[in-house]
């Protein structure tokens, strides 16, 4: 088994970033002060009072990246989920910093030292975990780091989890095999690893280092009777809950003299959460218009040109709490193309597509318009896409909790849309996409999605050259 490996890992990733902290805030001492690209009124402190001072800050940044779960050897981590805490940890260290110098009165930062001293500090971990990826990647061809799993369940919610470890190789799990209760086939006809009786054997066999039990209907008792066949090895147990569908709001955990409890609570995107998403939206929009009002100009001209009909499509979609509003677009196909067939969802390919709608397709340039939508308030930047009327009373009568991706307002991309759920694809699985993102509701989500979407569009572009 792989026991040291994940922890050998993480310790280096700790050490990796304390080295890189340091160094940034070091660098950042030098370019303010001893580069001479900056004026130093006051003459140049001494670095024997900043070293321990700086030695200080770094043990201190790097213990909030502890924190923040960066070296939790049991947590895998998307490249974009690790920037995030990173700037995330930062963004506290800034304050701890900011604290921190004011209470050490032996030396005085300057604030353009704290600037530079931030941004080089979070440029250099970057840099870093850049390279640890990398060393990370060549460890586990050799088998360092890799956690062998095993798969108990082959229903749906076992099929969601094989999807994750495939699609995220940063996780360093390694899928051994799905082990299923009598041995028979999977639900996809694959072959079984082995059946349930078989889980001992099959541990020790193969290394496994840990076991992921989806079975969302098994009885509890046979959830403990996997459990203890198994507990005299060194395997780890997770259990993954199917709560989509039976709870209705967000979970909250607490407890009360030791006795846990399993509480609901609203939605975040209320009050105070709403306004600071609502003025993020308005800048954003307003700036992103501004920087493509040329090439909207463009766009306007090239379509008038390319075929017959209105420059802008105009579409009704329903929107937070069912409001009904016109959603623009640059118009990309034939005039009067539903005319014959009704609402459809558009196929790749479609002939009904001009010229230049498959170009601004291809590059998602024909939602540009929608950027209108977002400063009126009829949409955000960020939130489930909006669907015709037509559609919606079809999916709200058979997925459940549908109608729960109306409690925000709808959005040009949205967390579904980044990973992979465009168009016509499983609306069941974009609406657990979507009431995960209404649930776990927080502007930092909405810059991941933003900054995922902006790669996706310009990856798509690429490819379809």
């Amino acid at each position: 088994m792989h026991k040291k490996g994940p922890l050998t890992l993480a310790f280096l990733a700790l050490v990796g970033d304390y080295v890189a902290v340091s160094a940034g805030l070091f660098l950042a001492f030098w370019v303010r002060f001893a580069s001479g690209w900056f004026a130093a009124p006051l003459g140049v402190p001494s670095f024997e009072l900043y070293r321990p001072a700086l030695l200080l800050a770094a043990l201190g940044w790097t213990a909030i990246y502890v924190s923040y779960g960066l070296y939790d050897p049991a947590r895998g981590l998307r490249r974009q989920d690790e920037i995030l805490l990173v700037l995330k940890g930062t963004l506290f260290a800034a304050l701890f910093l900011m604290a921190a110098g004011f209470l050490y009165r032996e030396v005085s930062f300057s604030r353009l030292y704290f600037a530079l001293a931030m941004s080089l500090g979070f440029g250099s971990v970057l840099a870093m975990r850049m390279l640890q990826r990398r060393l990370r990647k060549i460890f586990r061809r050799r088998g360092l780091g890799v956690q062998r799993i095993l798969l108990v369940g082959n229903g749906a919610l076992g099929r969601a989890v094989r999807e994750r470890i495939d699609r995220n190789p940063d996780f360093g799990y390694e899928l051994a095999g799905v082990v299923t209760e009598d041995g028979g086939a999977t639900d996809e006809g694959h072959p079984a690893f082995g059946s349930w009786a078989e889980l001992p054997q099959l541990v020790r066999k193969n290394e496994i280092d840990r076991i992921f039990i989806a079975l969302p209907d098994a009885p509890e008792e046979a959830v403990a009777r996997i459990v203890r066949s198994c507990q005299h090895l060194p395997v780890q147990f997770e259990v993954v809950p199917d709560l989509f569908g039976r709870m209705n709001e967000r979970m909250r955990l607490s407890e009360m003299d030791g006795i846990p409890l399993l509480g609901v609570k609203g939605f975040p995107l209320e009050s105070w959460n709403r306004f600071m998403k609502r003025t993020f939206d308005i800048i954003v929009a307003a700036a992103l218009l501004a920087v493509f009002a040329p090439a909207a100009l463009l766009i306007a001209l090239l379509i008038r040109l390319d075929s017959r009909g209105p420059i802008l499509y105009t579409q009704i979609r329903l929107g937070r709490d069912g409001r009904i509003f016109r959603i623009h677009k640059f118009r990309s196909m034939q005039q009067g193309a539903e005319a014959a067939t009704g609402p459809i969802w558009s196929p790749p390919g479609d002939s009904r597509t001009t010229r230049i709608g498959s170009i601004l397709r291809r590059t998602s340039l024909d939602e540009l318009p929608q950027l209108w939508n977002v400063l009126k308030g009829d949409m955000s930047l960020v939130g489930p896409r909006p669907e015709r009327p037509h559609f919606v009373r079809q999916f709200g009568e058979r997925i459940p909790r549908y109608f729960d991706r109306h409690r925000v307002k709808s959005g040009m991309t949205g967390w579904a849309q980044v990973n992979g759920l465009r168009g016509n694809t499983s609306v069941e699985e974009r609406t657990r996409y979507d009431v995960f993102y209404v649930e776990n509701w927080s502007l930092f989500f909405d810059v991941k999605i933003l900054l995922l979407t902006l790669r996706h569009v310009v990856k798509h572009a690429a490819e379809s050259k």
